[in-house]
């Protein structure tokens, strides 16, 4: 009885070990980069109050570990939003559902909590810093890929999730990222697949070059 005990607990092992657990992938600050391009995303105003402010994002390449991140400024915090490959790839099917539902006017405008996860999420990487003198946070938060009204226009739009930081040093420095909103046209969405095309982030290890982005405003629905 005892051998095939044993035998089960081998083989639950093995199973186990056949399938390990997904890490969250992470960038170091300091690995080369290469600035991919800019592009013209809308972000909340202050406290979200008021309408949306239309923001420059710029867009770093780090081939080491192959991602794209996303920089940009929210309430002046310094933010770093980064994307993996797998991330990128749904980034681009999921403006794909979108545009299809757009032209057919399949879009409900019928709660924005829910529509703004309506094409799934992704793992994410994403670091800030508050002040330049503040501690590094990091952390791997869900995004989701949906889209929202709001200012009477439709919009494409990642929501990154709360993420925790921890710091090793004291407690008094930990802290907890907001959810954060990028809302996109789709001229802008176009704009920043682009830039995650494979393709082009390969060539990257030349000269790096601007890529002009679409001016656009919002899109009426």
């Amino acid at each position: 009885m005892k051998y095939i005990i044993l035998l089960f607990a081998v083989f639950f092992v093995c199973s186990c070990s056949s399938t390990p657990k997904e890490e969250p992938f992470t960038v170091d600050l300091n690995s080369p980069r290469f600035e991919a391009g800019s592009v013209e995303v809308y972000l909340d105003k202050f406290f979200s109050i008021g309408n949306l402010k239309k923001n420059d994002v710029t867009v770093y390449y780090y081939p080491l570990e192959d991602a794209v991140c996303l920089q940009f400024n929210v309430m002046y915090v310094h933010c770093n939003q980064f994307w993996d490959r797998d991330g990128r790839d749904a980034f681009v099917k999921a403006f794909e559902r979108y545009q299809e539902e757009y032209e057919q006017r399949k879009l409900t405008t019928k709660g924005n909590r829910k529509t703004r996860e309506m094409y799934g999420a992704v793992q994410g990487f994403f670091t800030w810093k508050k002040t330049a003198i503040s501690v590094q946070a990091h952390g791997a938060p869900k995004i989701k890929l949906g889209y929202q009204f709001k200012d009477k226009s439709v919009f494409f739009t990642t929501t990154q999730m709360e993420s925790y930081y921890e710091d090793p040093y004291g407690h008094s420095r930990n802290q907890t990222s907001p959810v954060t909103e990028v809302y996109f046209t789709r001229s802008q969405a176009e704009s920043l697949i682009a830039l995650f095309k494979q393709e082009y982030l390969r060539g990257l290890a030349l000269p790096p070059g601007t890529v002009n982005s679409s001016k656009s405003e919002p899109d009426k629905y």
